[in-house]
């Protein structure tokens, strides 16, 4: 509850200096595997209600997203008590932040990524304490905050020696940041963001695109009159194309010409790259961004540009981040990197915005938190540009310098600068954040080198980690090499072959006994996840058409058969059983749901997904019924529907 009080639309961020108090009260006395599961749900509760705006897409996907994030959690409780338990007070006060910081990072990056709700996001009102994110990013301040829950818990613990550094390190780092605020670089160059506030029925509906230019027209001439060199669209602004026949970039560059400023326009081009565009005050049109960073599920058919590049203007570069990309740090960091001299965050809120009062702009709320951490953390002026709210410009301090009301049609003015001194964190990325998960390797060492030394002794652990580490290997070096599917599908059978001669049948269970019932629940899962997918893609009138292979139907049935007999046969056949046998079911329900995802290398963030959902899904039944057969025709009929969405292999 402290958690979910921290963030808006209570943005309690006091709170989060204690929000893992209670957690760590609650395992302090537990085994790990115990420590675990009240972690997971613990964050469930937490997660659950920050992301309550998510409920817009179903009530499924919002216990999803809750489940996933909540994994988070249980990782950090259940490693905390492994890693402190029976040792020093001072290991128990390092592995908080540290933990803490590391799990954060894990979960932000690579395909699958998804940095919301991070804990040192609770501080974007607190300028002195987010002054450190422009040496170790958002991460150093999710480090500072989870470091107030150690010195709480030391304290509550007696172990006042022990909390003395968290008090010293956070004190030290709140008085630093306080000199940092001021001054800022001198703000010389007049911009204005509009705020079409166009409702999300209407956007894309034809029927309103005349009304809609006509608005962003009335709008651009509102803008004029601060006399603005640089004037930024929101996401998708403009409700038809921009280039090709019947494009209106023509008449944005009237507009722009007119006023004799920039125009950065944006627009969803044939409905398959979402485009922002730098319009001069010529008329013409002088660049081109496409959104690089996809939405998972939310973006279906858009085409993702090829880089993170500043748009270039005459008043200057631009980098643009669109919407779902303005939560990670790399990408502001690489627009940095790649000549930005300031940041416009574009994004359509309404999307996430929902319908209840209490909650109505939660979703809004929290987005618009991350871009000030992009302005410090590099170091530059930001200017958002939502199209019902949150319109703000935000100075490389931190402060929101001006903002528009929620919910209604204006224009926002003001003045920035352009700045060439990147950070140290623009410089020099997640230094901060690799280090926190290198020292959480070696405090944990101790700990790790005594199990490992006494597991490799047995032969069961040795036959687990024979069966899990050379087919994951041997595949991801072929995946990496780009070779045909047919040669790491031979070599995943290969190996199938050859344990199922080194152990006896019945340990990997590639039998036909409970196979119709494994199949229909394996079905079950796969046909309730598609529908999920649907419905989520039918309310936001996105279309999903299963079209005909060029090899035909029969021919790609079989070949799908085929990967799902050599995938099925040793994630849930033989290194499940002998993880089982070693470590446990919940170890190899998860390792085999892990290597599942890390196969969808190279694919989109969608295969990634449904393999973590499915392959969960499928270990958990492995686990009950003792069956693998059955999980093939489900593994092969979800391949079969994917198809649709993503490349399948």
């Amino acid at each position: 509850m402290l958690f979910a009080l921290s963030f808006p639309p209570a943005d309690l961020g006091v709170l989060a200096w204690v929000a893992l108090v209670p957690l760590l009260l609650s395992i302090h006395d537990l085994e790990p595997k115990q420590a675990l599961r009240l972690g997971f749900l613990g964050g469930f509760i937490g997660f659950f209600l920050v992301v309550s705006w998510i409920r817009v897409y179903g009530l499924p996907v919002w216990l999803l997203l809750s489940a996933y994030l909540a994994l988070q959690c249980g990782a950090f409780a259940g490693a905390h008590r492994w890693i402190a338990q029976g040792r020093s007070p001072w290991v128990g006060v390092a592995s908080v932040p540290l933990l803490w910081t590391s799990l954060e990072f894990l979960r932000s990056i690579g395909p699958f990524g998804f940095p919301w709700a991070l804990l040192g996001v609770t501080q974007h009102a607190f300028l002195p304490a987010i002054q450190v994110a422009r040496i170790a990013g958002v991460f150093g301040v999710s480090f500072l905050v989870s470091l107030g829950s150690a010195f709480v818990f030391a304290v509550l613990q007696r172990r006042l020696f022990a909390a003395a550094v968290p008090a010293a390190l956070i004190a030290l780092a709140v008085a630093w940041g306080g000199r940092q605020i001021d001054p800022v670089p001198a703000a010389s160059l007049q911009v204005a963001a509009v705020q079409p506030n166009i409702a999300q029925g209407a956007k894309f509906d034809p029927s309103h695109a005349r009304e809609i230019m006509v608005g962003l027209e009335q709008l651009v001439r509102r803008a004029s009159k601060q006399n603005p060199k640089l004037v930024i669209f929101p996401e998708t602004a403009v409700p038809v194309n921009l280039f090709g026949p019947g494009g209106v970039l023509p008449e944005v560059g009237r507009w722009a010409n007119a006023a004799r400023m920039t125009v950065i326009a944006s627009s969803l081009e044939n409905g398959e790259s979402n485009t922002a565009v730098a319009v001069a005050p010529s008329g013409q049109a002088t660049d081109r961004y496409d959104k690089v960073r996809l939405v998972a599920f939310g973006e279906a058919g858009i085409r993702p540009g090829n880089q993170h590049k500043p748009l270039w203007t005459p008043e200057g570069r631009v980098g643009i981040a669109i919407c779902f990309e303005s939560i990670f740090p790399d990408v502001a960091r690489t627009l940095t990197r790649n000549g930005a001299e300031i940041l416009a965050v574009i994004t359509n809120d309404g999307v996430i915005a929902t319908n209840s009062p209490v909650d109505r702009w939660a979703g809004p709320e929290q987005h618009a938190a991350h871009a000030v951490f992009r302005a410090v953390e590099t170091g530059q002026w930001v200017i958002r540009a939502a199209n019902i709210g949150l319109t703000q410009i935000i100075d490389p301090a931190g402060r929101i310098r001006a903002a528009l009301p929620r919910g209604q049609a204006d224009v926002l003015a003001g003045r920035v600068a352009m700045v060439r001194a990147p950070t140290p964190y623009a410089a020099r990325g997640d230094v901060f954040a690799w280090a926190a998960l290198i020292v959480t390797g070696i405090v944990a060492l101790p700990r790790a080198i005594p199990w490992l030394a006494a597991r490799s002794r047995e032969q069961v652990f040795q036959q687990a980690a024979a069966a899990t580490a050379l087919p994951a290997l041997a595949t991801w070096l072929l995946l990496h090499s780009r070779a045909p599917s047919w040669l790491w599908v031979g070599v995943l059978l290969t190996f199938a072959a050859i344990f199922s001669v080194l152990r006896r049948t019945e340990a990997w269970v590639f039998l036909t006994r409970r196979t119709a019932a494994v199949a229909g629940l394996g079905i079950g899962v796969v046909l309730l996840l598609w529908l999920l997918i649907t419905t989520a893609y039918r309310a936001q009138g996105i279309p999903i058409i299963l079209i005909a292979p060029g090899t035909g139907w029969q021919r790609f049935a079989l070949a799908q058969l085929i990967v799902a007999v050599a995938v099925e046969g040793w994630l849930r056949g033989y290194a499940f059983s002998a993880l089982a046998e070693s470590l446990g079911t919940g170890w190899a329900i998860a390792l085999a749901t892990f290597l599942g995802m890390m196969m969808q290398t190279g694919l989109r963030p969608e295969a990634y997904a449904w393999a973590m959902v499915t392959g969960a899904a499928f270990g958990l039944i492995r686990a009950k019924t003792g069956n693998v057969a059955g999980l093939v025709v489900a593994h092969t009929l979800g391949n079969i529907l994917m198809s649709a969405i993503v490349p399948v292999r």
